[in-house]
């Protein structure tokens, strides 16, 4: 009788081929709790099979966050100084908004508004200057694939991969993502990855986990987390509708 794998030790094969045939990896990390345990599995993997490299980590500093994301945020980053290496961009690119009648985005880190930014960037930040496919006109999900490119050309690399900690359970269009016929457009034809251009994919191993997953993981192996999911567990809030964004 064939034996069911569980989800953590179908996600060690996955890690197994991403750092196989990839030569540049890195992590979009938000401070959530998806790209949270996606990038604990990754460091866990590294450092349990004892490979000689290091882990790129790019986060989106949006200035307005919460105090519990930018604490773990910052934990995190530093906790694992030795293995990382970490992209913490506060850029001024366009973020769509719901809370305006009169406008369609707003910008983090806007030069002109610097009096009302609601906290100072962090010193160790990369910021616009640093990078030399920034417009004005861009948009933050634009910034991501930019980035992609500039991160393979800066390394050199032969093959980038970008692990993106998104999972079916939570949306339609997520689901979507990874279910419709795209194959053509995947990395040998795995289902769990997309290829964004030549030599460059994104990858999701966790997108079949479900939130108690990410939380049987967190307890049974003692990673950090955002105590603002705490926060939201005391106020009531149901374990899916718990949301960093």
């Amino acid at each position: 009788m064939k034996i069911k794998k569980s989800v953590y030790n179908v996600v060690q094969n996955r890690l197994e081929r991403i750092f196989s045939d990839f030569d540049n990896v890195y992590v979009s990390f938000s401070g959530g709790k998806d790209s949270g345990v996606l990038l604990n599995l990754c460091i866990d993997y590294i450092r349990q099979h004892k490979l000689k490299r290091k882990l790129g980590v790019f986060h989106m500093d949006y200035e307005v966050q919460y105090n519990e994301t930018i604490r773990y945020v910052d934990r995190t980053l530093a906790d694992n100084a030795d293995l990382l290496e970490v992209y913490r961009v506060c850029i001024p690119f366009k973020v769509s908004t719901c809370t305006s009648m009169y406008q369609r985005f707003w910008r983090p880190w806007d030069d002109n508004l610097r009096e009302l930014w609601v906290r100072d960037m962090p010193q160790t930040c990369y910021r616009k200057e640093d990078f030399d496919f920034y417009t004005e006109q861009m948009w933050d999900y634009d910034f991501q694939v930019g980035f992609a490119e500039w991160y393979h050309r800066k390394k050199n690399a032969r093959r980038t991969c970008c692990l993106i900690g998104i999972r079916t359970q939570e949306s339609y269009h997520r689901w979507q993502a990874i279910h419709r016929d795209r194959n053509y457009h995947s990395y040998k034809h795995l289902k769990w990855t997309r290829k964004v251009t030549r030599n460059i994919f994104n990858a999701y191993p966790i997108y079949d986990w479900l939130t108690t997953d990410v939380w049987t993981a967190n307890g049974k192996f003692q990673w950090d987390y955002n105590h603002l999911y705490d926060l939201y567990y005391q106020a009531g809030v149901p374990l899916e509708r718990q949301r960093v964004a």
